[in-house]
């Protein structure tokens, strides 16, 4: 079982283009600093609150490990790419 999950709430794809392009290139990131995609999808029944447009969840085994990746120089080069095509909600969530 992974001990932490990054949460990702894509609330609204304002350029669909850019977004599916950092799609491509996060991939490669993730798996390279040993993430797993858990769940990634635009099909969300909403249980309360706003439903987002779409949601992703990665696991990691460590903390460490999920703060690597996201700051990462290769991360860091294609963040752009999510801050100007989206407008998200991110956080990380630790299992004890």
């Amino acid at each position: 079982m992974k001990r932490v999950v990054f949460v990702v709430l894509i609330h609204k794809i304002s350029n669909q283009q850019m977004y599916e392009q950092y799609i491509q290139l996060v991939v490669e990131i993730i798996n390279a600093h040993h993430g797993e995609y858990l769940a990634r999808s635009n099909r969300i029944t909403p249980f309360c609150g706003k439903q987002p447009q779409r949601s992703i969840i990665i696991g990691f085994d460590t903390m460490e490990q999920a703060l690597k990746c996201f700051s990462s120089k290769a991360y860091s080069a294609i963040k752009p790419l999510r801050e100007n095509s989206t407008t998200s909600t991110a956080f990380f969530l630790e299992n004890p």
